[in-house]
């Protein structure tokens, strides 16, 4: 058991532990990624938390509570030792906290989840007009008021605000006065830099298709170390297995093929082995359920280099900008007319921009007897941490640029899509079929295909080819 300096805050939504209890306690941290927002706006990043349990050390009282790790929860409180010579405290008062008069620094918030629990008797106790207010918690009896100082500086006794596990407007108003979850956008720091970075690097090529940069942590180019040798010992032990399944050996060649065919991979003269840039290694994966590739190839940027880093690892991940499934499906079951279908390849129609391509290489060849050939994968990869993030931004960016001329498909871009499912329809066949001719010209403008049309209705899919 440990003491602890706490703050009740009925107006903070989490609850919120000090980085130096959380290390005193050495309880195990689960990583996070959270913005908490203070005053004046002003934000910071919760990386970790912690799961306890509050114990009261004057009444059965225990809780069990998940607590944000922070630095530094808020200023030492009260603000100055508060004078104490005229206060006459019932000697039978079991304080919460016996030193409360003491400037300290907190420990613990606890929020407004159990701000309710604290306060079962309702008791309160007045030691005179110019002093704080008594009350009975589950922790022992609290002091919440302003106190005045016989201090002769005024700063110092206007600052001598007392608090003891409970609320204090004013210094709440001065350190926390809009504290809350982030609920502006939800975003953490590192999701703000990815949105920002996309904003400001995005770019397209003459034919429309949008070029993205890889969206990197500030230490990326320390942390990235040697790759090419790892990836050349799993591709040798790739090109082994495929000589045991011809299958499987066709099956993967035509998909490489395909990759090169389309331009999705260039060659690349053979790389030094201190080159700076990542190799990602590549396997098979298998649904027989696809009614178009059964077997498609799989990068993993979660290989680790010479330094034990992967690149996933140094990479940010970046923010889902999508809805919810739960709310397009619930959404979905609204439309008279249901219409369902997928983008065909869609990271692939995403151009990574030329800097960042030496970040995705592979190794491949298609004869075991011909020499390791090296390419470079100029599109954004499945395997890659901020690849969904990349691919359906650049949905909501096409909506943004070109959504003028199509504003029902420009909405049904932006709320209808789960990666790269449409999930939507309309309340007749007619608004329907526009729908789906609308999301067809908009999609085509960004280099995108929709393809496996689908309704509960056949008088929408007129005029459709067979995909």
């Amino acid at each position: 058991m440990h003491p602890a300096r706490a703050l009740l805050d009925s107006a903070s939504q989490p609850d919120l532990m000090s980085t130096r209890l959380a290390h005193r306690l050495g309880l195990k941290q689960n990583p996070i990624n959270i913005t908490l927002i203070g005053a004046g706006q002003s934000s910071t990043s919760v990386k970790k938390s912690v799961q306890a349990k509050i114990s009261s050390r004057t009444n059965p009282y225990e809780l069990n509570a998940d607590f944000l790790i922070v630095d530094k929860l808020i200023g030492n409180l009260p603000a100055h030792d508060v004078h104490m010579d005229k206060w006459q405290l019932p000697s039978n008062f079991m304080l919460a906290d016996p030193q409360f008069s003491k400037s300290a620094p907190l420990d613990l918030i606890l929020g407004a989840r159990h701000y309710h629990t604290f306060f079962q008797s309702g008791a309160q106790y007045k030691i005179s007009s110019s002093l704080p207010v008594l009350i009975e918690s589950v922790f022992g009896w609290i002091v919440s008021g302003s106190a005045s100082s016989s201090n002769s500086n005024p700063e110092i006794c206007n600052a001598s605000s007392v608090i003891c596990m409970s609320t204090l407007e004013e210094s709440l108003e001065r350190f926390w006065k809009v504290e809350e979850l982030h609920g502006r956008d939800g975003y953490s720091t590192e999701e703000r830099y990815c949105e920002k970075l996309y904003r400001e690097t995005t770019q397209r090529d003459d034919t429309g298709r949008y070029i993205v940069r890889l969206p990197k942590q500030p230490d990326f180019e320390e942390k990235l170390g040697l790759s090419k040798a790892s990836a050349l010992r799993r591709f040798t032990m790739l090109e082994k297995r495929l000589e045991r399944n011809p299958d499987v050996k066709t099956a993967y060649h035509d998909f490489m093929r395909e990759y090169l065919d389309l331009g999705h991979m260039t060659p690349i003269n053979v790389p030094s082995d201190h080159e700076s840039g990542y190799y990602l290694p590549h396997h098979p994966v298998f649904k027989a359920s696809s009614s178009t590739t059964k077997t498609r190839v799989v990068f993993d940027g979660s290989s680790k280099t010479s330094t034990g880093y992967s690149i996933n690892e140094i990479l940010c991940v970046g923010p889902t900008v999508q809805d919810e499934l739960l709310d397009i499906i619930l959404q979905f079951r609204t439309y008279k007319v249901a219409l369902v279908g997928d983008i065909t390849k869609m990271y692939r129609q995403i151009l990574l921009h030329p800097d960042d391509r030496k970040y995705a290489r592979i190794c491949f060849r298609f004869t075991p007897h011909s020499p390791i050939q090296y390419y470079e994968l100029n599109t954004v990869t499945y395997g890659l941490s901020p690849s969904s993030f990349l691919a359906t931004r650049t949905l909501l960016q096409l909506a943004t640029d070109e959504g003028t001329a199509y504003p029902v498909a420009a909405t049904a871009l932006k709320r209808n899509f789960y990666v790269d499912d449409f999930i939507g329809g309309a309340d007749s066949v007619e608004d329907a079929r526009r729908l789906r001719v609308g999301l067809g010209e908009l999609l085509r403008k960004g280099g995108f295909e929709l393809r496996k049309w689908t309704s509960n209705r056949l008088d929408v899919l007129k005029g459709l080819t067979a995909d």
